[in-house]
């Protein structure tokens, strides 16, 4: 089999083009595809409590990563990190709205971004795809030995 029929590998080349090209959008905003990601994420959660934690469950990272990302959000004070007062083990992180303008995330990281990668693809071959790639999600998560 070429390198070029193995799905693994055309879904690995798909991913690090997206980081690539990307990156390189969001360039002129000072933030990375990672980045972008955590603000979108906390965007969408309206405010609310969002744990480091949580942020590492739904990113599939590690905490080192993880901290990392948030490290360089709250140096360009994108988001703020507050201990939990009521479980002071905790910390939750929440967007700076002084900072940072919620539209243009939505703009860059959702519209840009998915439009580009489905130029000329129907609402149904959309959809297709979405189920085949948690298929393939789900194998993978079912079947590690």
């Amino acid at each position: 089999m070429y390198y070029n029929e193995d799905i693994g590998f055309l879904i690995k080349l798909v991913g690090d083009t997206i980081e690539t090209t990307t990156n390189q959008k969001l360039k002129p905003y000072d933030i990375t595809l990672s980045q972008g990601r955590v603000l979108a994420y906390l965007h969408s959660r309206k405010g609310l409590k969002t744990s480091q934690k949580m942020l590492e469950d739904y990113f599939k990272v590690t905490h080192p990563t993880m901290i990392g990302i948030l490290k360089r959000l709250i140096a360009k004070e994108l988001v703020v990190s507050e201990v939990d007062p009521e479980d002071r083990r905790i910390r939750n992180i929440y967007l700076n709205n002084s900072k940072i303008k919620k539209a243009k995330i939505d703009r860059i990281l959702t519209h840009n971004i998915q439009s580009d990668l489905l130029i000329g693809f129907e609402d149904e071959k959309i959809a297709e795809l979405k189920e085949m790639l948690k298929g393939i999600l789900h194998n993978i998560n079912t079947n590690q030995a």
